[in-house]
Protein backbone atom coordinates (compact mmCIF):
# COMPACT_ATOMS: atom_id res chain seq x y z
CA UNK A 1 0.00 0.00 0.00
CA UNK A 2 1.96 3.48 -1.09
CA UNK A 3 2.29 5.92 1.29
CA UNK A 4 3.13 9.05 0.50
CA UNK A 5 5.43 11.65 1.77
CA UNK A 6 5.54 14.80 4.45
CA UNK A 7 4.79 17.65 2.35
CA UNK A 8 5.45 21.63 3.48
CA UNK A 9 8.98 21.71 5.09
CA UNK A 10 7.72 24.45 7.19
CA UNK A 11 5.84 22.05 8.59
CA UNK A 12 8.83 21.18 10.99
CA UNK A 13 9.52 24.04 11.93
CA UNK A 14 5.56 25.52 13.26
CA UNK A 15 4.75 21.79 14.03
CA UNK A 16 6.97 19.44 15.25
CA UNK A 17 6.49 20.04 19.12
CA UNK A 18 2.90 19.26 18.43
CA UNK A 19 3.06 16.77 15.85
CA UNK A 20 2.44 13.68 17.89
CA UNK A 21 -0.84 15.38 18.47
CA UNK A 22 -2.06 16.48 15.17
CA UNK A 23 -4.41 13.27 14.89
CA UNK A 24 -5.87 13.14 18.53
CA UNK A 25 -9.69 14.07 19.25
CA UNK A 26 -8.63 17.26 20.11
CA UNK A 27 -9.90 19.04 17.36
CA UNK A 28 -9.92 23.51 17.07
CA UNK A 29 -13.27 23.92 18.58
CA UNK A 30 -14.57 21.93 21.94
CA UNK A 31 -16.18 19.26 23.13
CA UNK A 32 -16.90 15.65 22.31
CA UNK A 33 -15.00 14.50 18.93
CA UNK A 34 -16.07 10.78 19.49
CA UNK A 35 -17.61 9.13 16.78
CA UNK A 36 -21.61 9.51 16.41
CA UNK A 37 -23.24 6.46 17.35
CA UNK A 38 -25.57 7.05 14.25
CA UNK A 39 -25.84 4.21 11.81
CA UNK A 40 -23.52 5.76 9.01
CA UNK A 41 -25.13 6.17 5.34
CA UNK A 42 -23.26 4.20 2.43
CA UNK A 43 -22.32 5.07 -0.96
CA UNK A 44 -25.53 2.72 -2.06
CA UNK A 45 -27.69 4.21 -0.15
CA UNK A 46 -26.95 7.45 -0.98
CA UNK A 47 -27.37 6.72 -4.46
CA UNK A 48 -31.11 6.24 -3.93
CA UNK A 49 -32.17 8.77 -1.24
CA UNK A 50 -34.09 12.01 -1.50
CA UNK A 51 -31.94 14.87 -0.75
CA UNK A 52 -34.32 15.82 1.70
CA UNK A 53 -34.00 12.52 3.46
CA UNK A 54 -30.25 13.49 3.62
CA UNK A 55 -30.71 16.36 5.34
CA UNK A 56 -33.14 14.88 7.92
CA UNK A 57 -30.19 12.39 8.81
CA UNK A 58 -27.60 14.96 8.95
CA UNK A 59 -29.46 17.19 11.38
CA UNK A 60 -28.29 17.06 15.17
CA UNK A 61 -25.03 15.33 14.14
CA UNK A 62 -21.32 16.43 14.01
CA UNK A 63 -18.81 16.70 11.35
CA UNK A 64 -14.62 16.33 12.16
CA UNK A 65 -13.35 18.54 9.38
CA UNK A 66 -9.82 18.09 8.15
CA UNK A 67 -8.78 21.44 6.52
CA UNK A 68 -5.15 22.74 5.61
CA UNK A 69 -5.04 25.62 8.53
CA UNK A 70 -2.01 27.57 7.35
CA UNK A 71 -4.21 31.12 6.69
CA UNK A 72 -5.42 32.50 9.45
CA UNK A 73 -8.02 34.72 7.92
CA UNK A 74 -9.30 31.49 6.34
CA UNK A 75 -9.72 29.46 9.60
CA UNK A 76 -11.56 32.60 11.35
CA UNK A 77 -14.06 32.52 9.08
CA UNK A 78 -14.45 29.01 8.75
CA UNK A 79 -14.52 28.41 12.64
CA UNK A 80 -17.13 31.48 13.51
CA UNK A 81 -19.28 32.29 10.02
CA UNK A 82 -19.88 28.90 8.21
CA UNK A 83 -19.92 26.54 11.62
CA UNK A 84 -22.67 29.33 12.57
CA UNK A 85 -24.20 29.27 9.45
CA UNK A 86 -23.96 25.01 9.11
CA UNK A 87 -25.61 25.12 12.83
CA UNK A 88 -28.34 27.19 11.79
CA UNK A 89 -29.54 25.71 8.75
CA UNK A 90 -28.44 21.99 9.02
CA UNK A 91 -28.08 21.38 12.39
CA UNK A 92 -24.90 20.31 11.94
CA UNK A 93 -21.89 20.88 14.61
CA UNK A 94 -18.41 21.56 12.43
CA UNK A 95 -15.52 21.27 14.14
CA UNK A 96 -11.85 21.57 12.02
CA UNK A 97 -8.98 19.11 12.38
CA UNK A 98 -6.22 21.34 11.60
CA UNK A 99 -3.39 20.41 9.61
CA UNK A 100 -0.42 21.35 8.07
CA UNK A 101 -0.54 18.91 5.04
CA UNK A 102 -2.87 16.92 3.35
CA UNK A 103 -0.92 14.04 3.19
CA UNK A 104 -0.94 13.34 6.82
CA UNK A 105 -4.32 13.03 6.81
CA UNK A 106 -4.07 11.00 3.43
CA UNK A 107 -1.22 8.68 5.13
CA UNK A 108 -3.44 8.31 8.31
CA UNK A 109 -6.48 6.90 6.00
CA UNK A 110 -3.89 4.38 4.23
CA UNK A 111 -2.71 2.92 7.48
CA UNK A 112 -5.95 2.41 8.98
CA UNK A 113 -7.63 0.82 6.11
CA UNK A 114 -4.47 -1.72 6.32
CA UNK A 115 -5.42 -1.63 10.55
CA UNK A 116 -9.21 -2.93 8.86
CA UNK A 117 -10.61 0.70 10.70
CA UNK A 118 -13.52 0.63 8.07
CA UNK A 119 -15.64 2.41 10.30
CA UNK A 120 -16.31 4.94 13.09
CA UNK A 121 -13.17 6.80 11.63
CA UNK A 122 -12.48 10.07 13.04
CA UNK A 123 -12.74 12.16 9.88
CA UNK A 124 -15.85 13.03 8.21
CA UNK A 125 -14.59 15.37 5.58
CA UNK A 126 -11.35 16.53 4.15
CA UNK A 127 -10.07 19.19 1.73
CA UNK A 128 -7.89 17.77 -1.14
CA UNK A 129 -6.85 17.72 -4.30
CA UNK A 130 -3.66 16.71 -6.77
CA UNK A 131 -1.77 14.09 -6.04
CA UNK A 132 -3.61 13.83 -2.34
CA UNK A 133 -6.76 13.10 -3.94
CA UNK A 134 -4.63 10.86 -6.69
CA UNK A 135 -2.93 8.48 -3.81
CA UNK A 136 -6.11 8.30 -1.89
CA UNK A 137 -8.09 7.48 -4.52
CA UNK A 138 -5.74 4.92 -5.70
CA UNK A 139 -5.39 3.34 -2.14
CA UNK A 140 -9.21 3.12 -1.68
CA UNK A 141 -9.64 5.49 1.02
CA UNK A 142 -12.46 7.62 -0.43
CA UNK A 143 -16.03 7.00 0.22
CA UNK A 144 -18.32 7.27 -3.11
CA UNK A 145 -18.91 8.00 -5.13
CA UNK A 146 -21.37 10.82 -4.50
CA UNK A 147 -20.19 13.97 -6.08
CA UNK A 148 -22.51 13.79 -9.18
CA UNK A 149 -25.77 13.65 -7.24
CA UNK A 150 -25.26 16.41 -5.18
CA UNK A 151 -27.67 19.50 -5.82
CA UNK A 152 -25.03 22.22 -6.52
CA UNK A 153 -22.71 20.03 -8.26
CA UNK A 154 -24.88 21.91 -11.88
CA UNK A 155 -23.33 24.80 -10.79
CA UNK A 156 -19.40 23.79 -11.65
CA UNK A 157 -17.76 23.12 -15.00
CA UNK A 158 -17.04 19.89 -16.67
CA UNK A 159 -13.66 20.01 -16.28
CA UNK A 160 -14.01 20.28 -12.69
CA UNK A 161 -15.90 17.59 -12.76
CA UNK A 162 -14.08 15.15 -14.45
CA UNK A 163 -10.29 15.45 -13.61
CA UNK A 164 -7.92 17.32 -10.69
CA UNK A 165 -4.69 17.04 -12.09
CA UNK A 166 -5.20 14.81 -15.12
CA UNK A 167 -6.76 12.05 -12.12
CA UNK A 168 -10.32 11.26 -12.97
CA UNK A 169 -12.25 12.09 -10.40
CA UNK A 170 -15.33 9.97 -11.00
CA UNK A 171 -17.32 11.38 -8.02
CA UNK A 172 -14.98 10.53 -5.66
CA UNK A 173 -14.68 14.76 -4.87
CA UNK A 174 -16.24 17.43 -5.21
CA UNK A 175 -15.52 21.09 -6.23
CA UNK A 176 -16.01 23.70 -4.08
CA UNK A 177 -13.46 26.84 -4.89
CA UNK A 178 -10.79 27.63 -7.30
CA UNK A 179 -7.68 29.45 -7.35
CA UNK A 180 -4.77 30.85 -9.64
CA UNK A 181 -1.09 31.80 -9.05
CA UNK A 182 -0.15 35.37 -9.18
CA UNK A 183 2.98 37.09 -8.28
CA UNK A 184 3.08 40.28 -6.17
CA UNK A 185 5.53 43.25 -6.57
CA UNK A 186 6.04 46.88 -5.26
CA UNK A 187 5.25 48.89 -8.11
CA UNK A 188 8.01 51.83 -5.92
CA UNK A 189 10.88 49.16 -6.52
CA UNK A 190 9.79 47.16 -9.56
CA UNK A 191 7.69 49.46 -11.13
CA UNK A 192 7.92 47.17 -14.90
CA UNK A 193 7.95 43.21 -13.81
CA UNK A 194 9.05 40.63 -15.82
CA UNK A 195 5.87 39.39 -17.09
CA UNK A 196 7.61 36.41 -18.95
CA UNK A 197 9.42 33.13 -18.07
CA UNK A 198 12.33 34.16 -19.98
CA UNK A 199 12.15 38.05 -18.73
CA UNK A 200 12.07 36.54 -15.05
CA UNK A 201 15.59 34.90 -15.70
CA UNK A 202 17.14 38.08 -16.74
CA UNK A 203 15.84 39.87 -14.34
CA UNK A 204 17.01 38.10 -11.70
CA UNK A 205 20.25 38.11 -13.11
CA UNK A 206 20.77 41.76 -13.42
CA UNK A 207 18.88 41.93 -9.86
CA UNK A 208 20.69 40.06 -7.88
CA UNK A 209 19.76 39.29 -4.47
CA UNK A 210 15.95 40.55 -4.80
CA UNK A 211 14.52 37.42 -5.98
CA UNK A 212 13.57 33.89 -4.39
CA UNK A 213 10.75 31.55 -4.03
CA UNK A 214 9.76 28.70 -1.60
CA UNK A 215 11.39 25.65 -1.38
CA UNK A 216 9.06 22.92 -2.50
CA UNK A 217 7.46 20.90 -1.53
CA UNK A 218 5.41 23.80 -0.37
CA UNK A 219 2.57 24.36 -2.91
CA UNK A 220 3.80 27.58 -3.85
CA UNK A 221 7.24 26.86 -4.06
CA UNK A 222 6.19 23.40 -6.34
CA UNK A 223 4.01 25.69 -8.24
CA UNK A 224 6.58 28.42 -9.19
CA UNK A 225 8.93 26.14 -10.28
CA UNK A 226 6.04 23.69 -11.92
CA UNK A 227 5.61 27.11 -13.91
CA UNK A 228 9.04 26.42 -15.73
CA UNK A 229 8.18 23.40 -16.63
CA UNK A 230 5.24 23.84 -18.15
CA UNK A 231 6.64 26.41 -20.55
CA UNK A 232 9.46 23.77 -21.66
CA UNK A 233 6.64 21.35 -22.05
CA UNK A 234 4.74 23.34 -24.30
CA UNK A 235 7.43 24.71 -26.35
CA UNK A 236 8.78 21.41 -27.09
CA UNK A 237 7.01 20.16 -30.51
CA UNK A 238 8.03 16.66 -30.29
CA UNK A 239 4.97 14.34 -30.55
CA UNK A 240 2.79 17.18 -30.99
CA UNK A 241 0.69 19.77 -28.98
CA UNK A 242 0.98 19.04 -25.19
CA UNK A 243 -2.43 17.76 -23.92
CA UNK A 244 -1.58 17.58 -20.04
CA UNK A 245 -0.88 13.69 -20.17
CA UNK A 246 2.23 12.24 -18.65
CA UNK A 247 4.94 11.40 -21.25
CA UNK A 248 7.98 10.31 -20.15
CA UNK A 249 10.28 11.46 -22.86
CA UNK A 250 8.72 14.81 -23.29
CA UNK A 251 9.35 15.31 -19.21
CA UNK A 252 12.63 14.03 -19.58
CA UNK A 253 13.36 16.66 -22.49
CA UNK A 254 11.24 19.32 -20.25
CA UNK A 255 12.87 19.01 -16.75
CA UNK A 256 16.30 19.22 -18.29
CA UNK A 257 15.67 22.75 -19.47
CA UNK A 258 14.02 23.46 -16.37
CA UNK A 259 16.49 22.25 -13.92
CA UNK A 260 18.77 24.30 -16.29
CA UNK A 261 17.21 26.96 -15.52
CA UNK A 262 16.74 27.05 -12.22
CA UNK A 263 20.32 26.42 -11.51
CA UNK A 264 21.61 29.46 -13.63
CA UNK A 265 19.44 31.62 -11.68
CA UNK A 266 20.24 30.22 -8.63
CA UNK A 267 23.35 31.55 -7.70
CA UNK A 268 21.30 35.34 -7.99
CA UNK A 269 18.50 34.36 -5.65
CA UNK A 270 18.29 35.91 -2.40
CA UNK A 271 21.36 34.43 -0.11
CA UNK A 272 22.96 33.38 -2.94
CA UNK A 273 20.72 30.25 -3.59
CA UNK A 274 21.82 28.88 -0.47
CA UNK A 275 18.87 28.69 1.50
CA UNK A 276 15.06 29.08 0.50
CA UNK A 277 12.17 30.95 2.17
CA UNK A 278 9.94 27.56 4.18
CA UNK A 279 6.85 29.33 4.50
CA UNK A 280 4.40 31.29 2.75
CA UNK A 281 5.15 33.54 6.00
CA UNK A 282 8.30 33.87 5.96
CA UNK A 283 8.04 35.22 1.75
CA UNK A 284 6.00 37.76 3.44
CA UNK A 285 8.31 38.83 6.12
CA UNK A 286 11.09 38.79 3.16
CA UNK A 287 8.67 40.98 1.13
CA UNK A 288 7.39 43.55 3.21
CA UNK A 289 10.88 44.34 5.01
CA UNK A 290 12.28 45.10 0.99
CA UNK A 291 14.51 41.96 1.50
CA UNK A 292 12.76 41.34 -2.00
CA UNK A 293 11.44 42.37 -4.84
CA UNK A 294 8.19 39.71 -5.04
CA UNK A 295 6.31 36.68 -3.53
CA UNK A 296 4.05 34.77 -4.73
CA UNK A 297 0.98 32.69 -4.17
CA UNK A 298 -2.03 30.91 -5.29
CA UNK A 299 -4.49 33.24 -4.33
CA UNK A 300 -5.18 36.66 -5.84
CA UNK A 301 -6.16 38.37 -3.38
CA UNK A 302 -3.61 37.96 -1.17
CA UNK A 303 -1.39 41.31 -1.97
CA UNK A 304 -4.88 42.88 -1.38
CA UNK A 305 -5.56 41.25 2.16
CA UNK A 306 -2.00 42.10 3.19
CA UNK A 307 -2.22 45.88 2.10
CA UNK A 308 -5.69 45.86 4.59
CA UNK A 309 -3.44 44.44 7.62
CA UNK A 310 -0.89 47.16 6.57
CA UNK A 311 2.00 44.46 6.23
CA UNK A 312 2.27 45.48 2.61
CA UNK A 313 3.32 48.69 1.31
CA UNK A 314 -0.61 50.20 -0.65
CA UNK A 315 1.92 50.30 -4.18
CA UNK A 316 2.14 46.58 -4.11
CA UNK A 317 0.22 44.90 -6.95
CA UNK A 318 0.19 41.76 -8.77
CA UNK A 319 1.18 40.18 -12.14
CA UNK A 320 0.56 36.73 -14.46
CA UNK A 321 2.92 35.36 -16.90
CA UNK A 322 2.12 36.53 -20.17
CA UNK A 323 2.39 32.60 -20.62
CA UNK A 324 -0.13 32.34 -18.15
CA UNK A 325 -0.24 31.02 -14.63
CA UNK A 326 -1.92 27.85 -13.74
CA UNK A 327 -5.21 27.62 -11.79
CA UNK A 328 -7.12 24.53 -10.57
CA UNK A 329 -10.01 23.78 -8.09
CA UNK A 330 -9.67 22.86 -3.94
CA UNK A 331 -12.14 20.02 -3.80
CA UNK A 332 -13.93 18.07 -0.82
CA UNK A 333 -14.27 14.25 -0.02
CA UNK A 334 -15.28 12.15 2.32
CA UNK A 335 -13.25 9.25 4.09
CA UNK A 336 -13.95 5.46 3.82
CA UNK A 337 -14.59 5.50 7.47
CA UNK A 338 -16.58 8.43 8.20
CA UNK A 339 -18.48 8.16 11.33
CA UNK A 340 -21.20 10.91 9.67
CA UNK A 341 -20.98 11.15 5.89
CA UNK A 342 -24.69 12.12 5.74
CA UNK A 343 -23.26 14.97 7.45
CA UNK A 344 -20.73 15.44 5.41
CA UNK A 345 -22.68 15.60 2.44
CA UNK A 346 -24.71 18.20 3.64
CA UNK A 347 -21.69 20.49 4.03
CA UNK A 348 -20.04 20.02 1.40
CA UNK A 349 -23.07 20.47 -0.52
CA UNK A 350 -23.28 23.83 1.25
CA UNK A 351 -19.97 24.83 0.85
CA UNK A 352 -20.73 24.21 -3.11
CA UNK A 353 -23.58 26.97 -3.05
CA UNK A 354 -24.04 29.95 -4.48
CA UNK A 355 -24.69 32.33 -1.48
CA UNK A 356 -21.32 30.52 0.43
CA UNK A 357 -19.18 31.24 -2.49
CA UNK A 358 -20.38 34.77 -3.09
CA UNK A 359 -20.18 35.24 1.66
CA UNK A 360 -16.49 33.76 0.97
CA UNK A 361 -15.66 36.25 -2.23
CA UNK A 362 -16.68 39.04 -0.18
CA UNK A 363 -14.75 37.72 3.74
CA UNK A 364 -11.75 36.48 1.83
CA UNK A 365 -11.60 38.34 -1.67
CA UNK A 366 -11.80 34.13 -3.20
CA UNK A 367 -12.61 33.85 -7.09
CA UNK A 368 -16.03 32.97 -7.70
CA UNK A 369 -16.36 29.32 -8.89
CA UNK A 370 -19.67 29.03 -10.41
CA UNK A 371 -20.74 29.07 -13.64
CA UNK A 372 -23.14 32.21 -14.32
CA UNK A 373 -25.72 29.95 -16.03
CA UNK A 374 -27.21 28.23 -12.96
CA UNK A 375 -27.68 31.85 -11.15
CA UNK A 376 -30.80 33.79 -10.17
CA UNK A 377 -30.50 37.59 -11.69
CA UNK A 378 -30.06 38.68 -8.03
CA UNK A 379 -26.91 36.72 -7.71
CA UNK A 380 -24.97 37.15 -11.14
CA UNK A 381 -25.56 40.64 -9.82
CA UNK A 382 -23.91 39.80 -6.42
CA UNK A 383 -20.95 38.44 -8.42
CA UNK A 384 -20.07 41.26 -10.39
CA UNK A 385 -20.45 43.68 -7.49
CA UNK A 386 -17.72 41.55 -5.24
CA UNK A 387 -15.40 44.05 -4.01
CA UNK A 388 -11.78 43.96 -5.89
CA UNK A 389 -8.96 45.03 -3.74
CA UNK A 390 -6.30 47.22 -4.81
CA UNK A 391 -3.52 44.68 -5.96
CA UNK A 392 -6.00 42.37 -7.18
CA UNK A 393 -6.64 41.54 -10.91
CA UNK A 394 -10.06 41.07 -12.77
CA UNK A 395 -11.44 38.35 -13.02
CA UNK A 396 -11.69 38.37 -16.17
CA UNK A 397 -7.41 39.19 -16.65
CA UNK A 398 -7.23 35.98 -14.97
CA UNK A 399 -9.06 33.79 -16.95
CA UNK A 400 -7.63 34.67 -20.10
CA UNK A 401 -4.37 33.63 -18.76
CA UNK A 402 -5.30 30.80 -16.56
CA UNK A 403 -3.02 26.91 -17.56
CA UNK A 404 -4.42 23.61 -16.57
CA UNK A 405 -2.91 21.47 -14.38
CA UNK A 406 -0.68 18.85 -15.61
CA UNK A 407 -0.75 15.12 -14.57
CA UNK A 408 0.59 15.01 -11.09
CA UNK A 409 3.43 12.40 -11.91
CA UNK A 410 4.95 15.96 -13.02
CA UNK A 411 4.57 17.33 -9.77
CA UNK A 412 5.79 14.66 -8.28
CA UNK A 413 8.87 13.81 -10.24
CA UNK A 414 9.87 17.96 -10.87
CA UNK A 415 10.06 18.11 -6.78
CA UNK A 416 12.25 15.14 -6.89
CA UNK A 417 14.34 16.59 -9.30
CA UNK A 418 14.74 19.75 -7.70
CA UNK A 419 16.05 18.17 -4.92
CA UNK A 420 18.25 16.28 -6.40
CA UNK A 421 19.90 18.25 -8.94
CA UNK A 422 18.85 22.42 -7.84
CA UNK A 423 19.01 22.27 -4.13
CA UNK A 424 21.72 19.80 -3.63
CA UNK A 425 23.69 21.48 -6.12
Amino acid sequence: MKTIKKKHLFAQLLFSTFGALLFSQTLIGCGNTAPSSRSALTAEQFSRSRWDAVIEQANGGEINFAMWSGDEARNRYYQNTVAAKVKQQYGVTLRFLPTNDVADIVNKLLNEKGAGKTSGGTIDLVWINGENFRTAKQGGVLWGPFAEALPNIKHFAEDARQRDFGTLVEGYEAPYQRAQFVIAYDTARAPDPPRSIEKLREWIKTHPGRFTYLAPPDFTGSAFIRHILLFYLKRDSTGGAFDGKFDEQRYQRAAAATVAYLNEIKPHLWRKGETYPTSPKEADRLFANSEIDFTMSYGPSFASEHIARGEYPPTTRTFVFGEGTIGNYSYLAVPFNASNPAGALVVINHLMSPPHSLDQGRALGSLFPLLPDGLTTEERAAVVALPLGPATLPAAELAKHQLSEPDAQYLERLEKDWREKVLKQ
